[in-house]
């Protein structure tokens, strides 16, 4: 008896030791896809925690900038920047924001460094931790419409 048309010891269109070949280029394929789409998405939500970090610098010296010594003012004399009260608002504008951060004022002006940390979504599979980003800002009191006056 003659064996069927096409079985005669080995399949049509495999070569010998191929098989499976296609599964492992698939499964590798496909983790590297993951990878570019983890970077992608834990790249833009490293974007946005770090201009979050900035920004809360940034109107926590503006906060800070805003509180003055009235009585300067009131005189018609340059304002200046009451230390212990800019301090206070920036640290309660960083603590209402639910953002750690140090502030210094000196000299009228207002330093103000910020640390927050986000989880990766896709990257923290491949061990990626949470990550730290930092934000800062400064600002100084001015006055004058179109330039600084003294």
């Amino acid at each position: 008896m003659s064996a069927p048309a096409g079985r005669c010891g080995r399949q049509l269109g495999r070569a010998h030791g191929e098989v499976g070949s296609v599964s492992l280029l698939l499964v590798v394929a496909v983790f590297g896809l993951l990878i570019a789409v983890g970077l992608v998405v834990d790249g833009g939500q490293k974007l946005r925690s770090s201009q979050l970090a900035d920004d809360t610098a940034s109107e926590a010296a503006r906060a800070a900038v805003l509180s003055i010594q009235p009585g300067n003012t009131i005189r018609g004399l340059r304002p200046q920047v009451n230390e212990i009260a800019a301090r206070k608002a920036a640290e309660s504008y960083l603590q209402h924001a639910g953002v750690t951060g140090t502030v210094t004022v000196s000299n009228g002006r207002v330093d103000v460094h910020t640390t927050s940390s986000f989880t990766p979504s896709f990257l923290s599979i491949i061990g990626l931790g949470t990550q730290t980003v930092t934000g800062q800002a400064s600002a100084r009191l001015a006055r004058g419409v179109d330039q600084e006056q003294p």
